[in-house]
């Protein structure tokens, strides 16, 4: 699949491709599925992106996307020349990032997962997104993995049967976008459109994908590639182009420090090519440095309360050394992982993390501002029901260095 810029087009769908690093296996069992869908349902909900399709392999997934809203809640620009779509990176970062963070720490395991980036086709929603839905879904039994690609767990071909308890998942996120396709059917039977894709059918959009990531009519194809030429000709896609190696550089080697690069960009999402764009990392004040400071020095008194209302408790939370610790967590068995931290307007910090360990997964999320922390922590134990967490912090002390 060739590499097009990350471009946001009005009408245009994402067919993402993601792969373990050296075909290493991404998802050994049901609970590295559940844990990876649980991460997109987040992701797509933090970053307005619309997912139509998808399809988990043993060694690699594949989504069908669109982008719906900028990083800032609002809607998605309809103007042309196309802007870049930063929304669907920071989405798929995040997502692949935290995923990678919980497989390490079930298999004891270091390093990156899957391949440095992940590869992209802009596809046709009028003409083409049934299509791509159809060879998606197919996957698995074009791989061997089943006969039957109706009968394979980890894909949304269940949804589009409306069947969505054989998925044993909760999928309801995505009715909204699987309606829509199945609008595009004309009133035919999903099951009986998806066998009309012939082997012959499925190596032409593979042949296309390959060659040059445009899936359309040739009106769209022509419209993609004078948008891409205008784009390169600005001269911002090679711009970009150096921040995403120079990005990918950092996650591997540093973590969590490449989310304060992308976050910190602030409204950077949708620049149009005509603009000179600002810098893509936002100047910190002394005063918000200050604040970085004054949060990772001290430890963080919280009260818990969880969603249901009822057994509040207490947890000492420390960001020293670019290490989170929960004390209360710490003492059930989740080790002390990294997190990513940003200032948000020069004034709130905003920090995230994801602890896991054999017993399960914990994933927080907080923000600082005038001197009061609070969040939300998501806390699921193997064998135990879901549970969920407000936090709010009662004091602080300092921390002796």
């Amino acid at each position: 699949m060739s590499r097009l810029p990350r471009i946001y087009l009005k009408e245009a769908a994402y067919f993402i491709t993601c792969r373990g690093e050296h075909n290493e296996t991404i998802f050994k069992d049901g609970e590295d599925y559940k844990m990876f869908l649980d991460l997109m349902k987040k992701y797509q909900e933090q970053y307005g992106i619309k997912v139509f399709a998808f399809c988990l392999m043993p060694d690699h997934l594949h989504l069908l996307v669109e982008m719906e809203k900028t990083a800032d809640g609002q809607e998605a620009p309809s103007r042309e020349p196309p802007s870049r779509s930063q929304a669907i990176s920071d989405f798929m970062h995040d997502l692949n990032n935290n995923y990678t963070k919980y497989f390490n720490g079930r298999y004891n395991r270091k390093g990156h997962l899957f391949r440095e980036r992940f590869k992209s086709a802009l596809v046709e929603k009028e003409s083409s997104l049934l299509k791509m839905t159809a060879y998606l879904h197919l996957n698995p039994q074009r791989s061997g993995l089943v006969d039957d690609a109706g009968a394979y767990p980890y894909s949304s071909y269940q949804m589009y049967l409306y069947d969505q308890d054989a998925n044993q998942q909760d999928l309801s996120f995505m009715r909204q976008a699987v309606a829509e396709a199945l609008g595009l059917l004309n009133n035919k039977n999903y099951a009986e459109f998806i066998q009309e894709l012939t082997p012959e059918d499925g190596h032409v959009i593979h042949k296309r994908l390959q060659r040059g990531g445009i899936l359309g009519s040739e009106d769209f194809i022509k419209r993609v590639k004078e948008a891409v030429d205008a784009y390169q000709a600005s001269g911002e896609v090679q711009k970009y182009e150096i921040e995403d190696r120079k990005n990918a550089r950092l996650y591997y080697a540093v973590g969590g420090l490449v989310l304060i690069l992308l976050a910190g960009a602030g409204g950077v999402f949708f620049i149009s090519i005509k603009r000179p764009l600002p810098v893509a990392v936002q100047p910190v004040s002394a005063p918000a440095e200050s604040k970085l400071d004054n949060f990772r020095a001290n430890e963080w008194q919280i009260k818990l309360t969880p969603f249901s209302g009822t057994g509040e408790s207490g947890d000492i939370l420390s960001f020293a050394e670019g290490r989170f610790v929960s004390a209360k967590l710490n003492a059930m068995g989740f080790p002390s992982t990294n997190y990513s931290v940003y200032i948000q307007d020069n004034k709130k910090v905003i920090w995230e993390t994801l602890q896991s360990s054999p017993g399960g997964t914990a994933s927080w999320r907080g923000e600082v501002e005038n001197d009061t922390m609070s969040g939300v922590l998501s806390l699921r134990e193997t064998g135990k029901a879901p549970q969920d967490f407000s936090f709010v912090s009662i004091g602080q002390r300092r921390k002796i260095q």
